[in-house]
């Protein structure tokens, strides 16, 4: 396990999770040019790190048409196969994007569909937030506040407000639609959030969303909520405050992480990490439909106390939810399972990756073997199908006079265990060969090796 593969640490950027695989690029990582673009700075830009989810493996996977140059504190969101990714800081002097580009999970290719210009749409600007929206069964993306340069940058939105310190917030509020390939802007209703970057914007629906956090002045975060219901070309904001005496709140933060948690009794923000200050050190829980907060608590400071880093969940069933935590401080990956089967949500375990996998091989061992499988791992084995069968009780004694191959009668031995459904499990397979280690020791290290492989955890 000492050399699994995890990728460079890093922060300021994004995890998105598509099916059973989480894809993360860009962020602020060492090595990285602090130039506009060159060589150097493409190649590095130019791979996307996936994680097979069910395995806690990474990848590193090259990518085709070119990424974008905003490749810390952008926004990015997912529509079906396609990570869309906006704007984001350079990484030199004041250079930050309004570009707007979307990745193709399933060919790698990147697309840029508006590019950076200081002409129209939303600003250039990096700590925005973006969600993906479905209206009238059209496809859109929104763009929330953010903060970028005060000179050389789009007009001002009418409606919006800006705040000028030696750089620029705002709140903006922008609409993508990918049917047209333009930006438009929203009527925007309600308690509009105050210029802001640094937040969370977590979708709830096709046609909400929840803001939490966020920096409103260069010593001022903040700790409301806001609540985002999109129409077409009409967006209504919704203010919850702290209202102090006893009541449960998450202090003021920004650089956090946010995830939406689906269960049977509702939806739920979780909100982990960030700084107010000086690290906040804690995860809250928000059931979304009472607009109630809750401590969670179980999990390490080690974990908590990141600031930058990226959240993705990931529901293996309806009642188990993996929190995938990854940067913000070194490359370490973390899973945090929480179970929500009581109608609450409670912390299970806090595994790093040595331990998630080693989890994952667990768990298959109580997985049915394929038949294939079983024939290639005990090929050498099979002058012990007669061993092998009786461990198994199945019949074997019609086989012991048979003119048949001993690879033949190993085969039948396999399909009658298969057909008997009883104890059909990959452990049931390693105790046989821990029985009968003089027979079957070298089959017991090819089990072993192939249940260690990524191809197991692929394929169970």
């Amino acid at each position: 396990m000492s050399s699994i593969y995890q990728p460079v640490g890093r922060d300021s950027h994004s995890t998105v999770q598509v099916g059973d695989y989480l894809y993360m690029w860009g962020g602020d990582q060492p090595g990285l040019p602090a130039v506009h673009n060159d060589e150097e700075k493409q190649s590095i830009c130019s791979v996307v790190e996936v994680c097979h989810l069910p395995t806690g493996t990474w990848v590193q996977k090259p990518t085709t048409g070119g990424p974008p140059l905003g490749v810390q504190a952008y926004a990015a969101a997912v529509i079906r196969n396609e990570i869309f990714f906006y704007g984001g800081f350079c990484g030199h002097d004041k250079c930050y994007h309004n570009s707007l580009y979307s990745f193709n999970v399933d060919t790698f290719n990147w697309k840029e569909l508006s590019p950076t210009t200081s002409h129209h749409g939303p600003k250039m600007k990096a700590g925005c937030g973006m969600v993906a929206l479905c209206i009238n069964d059209e496809d859109y993306l929104a763009v929330i506040g953010g903060l970028g340069p005060i000179d050389n940058n789009t007009p001002p939105q009418p409606g919006a407000q800006y705040r000028e310190e030696a750089y620029q917030r705002c709140n903006e509020v922008h609409f993508y639609r990918l049917k047209t390939d333009e930006w438009t802007s929203p009527t925007v209703t309600g308690d509009r959030p105050p210029p802001i970057n640094s937040f969370t914007l977590t979708s709830i629906t096709n046609t909400t969303a929840i803001l939490f956090g966020g920096d409103i002045d260069q010593d001022n975060e903040s700790n409301d909520v806001y609540t985002f219901e999109f129409a077409n070309m009409s967006v209504k904001c919704t203010k919850l405050s702290n209202p102090g005496g006893s009541v449960q709140w998450p202090k003021k933060r920004s650089s956090h992480s946010s995830v939406l948690i689906n269960c049977s009794s509702g939806p739920y923000l979780l909100v982990m990490g960030g700084i107010g200050g000086y690290p906040t050190k804690d995860c809250w829980l928000l059931n979304i439909n009472k607009m109630e907060w809750k401590k969670l608590t179980k999990i390490p400071d080690s974990v908590t106390e990141m600031i930058g880093h990226s959240l993705s969940v990931w529901n293996e069933t309806q009642t188990t939810h993996w929190i995938i935590e990854f940067g913000g401080k070194g490359n370490d990956t973390t899973f945090i399972e929480i179970i929500s089967s009581t109608g609450d949500l409670v912390v299970q375990s806090v595994l790093d990756i040595n331990e998630y996998q080693k989890r994952r091989i667990k768990d298959i061992l109580d997985k049915k073997p394929q038949k294939g499988d079983l024939l290639r791992l005990f090929k050498s084995s099979s002058a012990h199908y007669s061993t092998i069968g009786t461990a198994l009780d199945v019949q074997v004694d019609d086989l012991l006079h048979s003119p048949m191959l001993a690879s033949d009668k190993l085969i039948l031995v396999f399909q009658r265990w298969i057909d008997s459904n009883r104890g059909v499990t990959w452990r049931t397979v390693l105790q046989v060969c821990e029985d009968f280690p003089d027979q079957l020791g070298q089959a017991k290290a090819e089990v072993e090796g192939f249940l260690s492989s990524d191809r197991a955890r692929y394929n169970y």
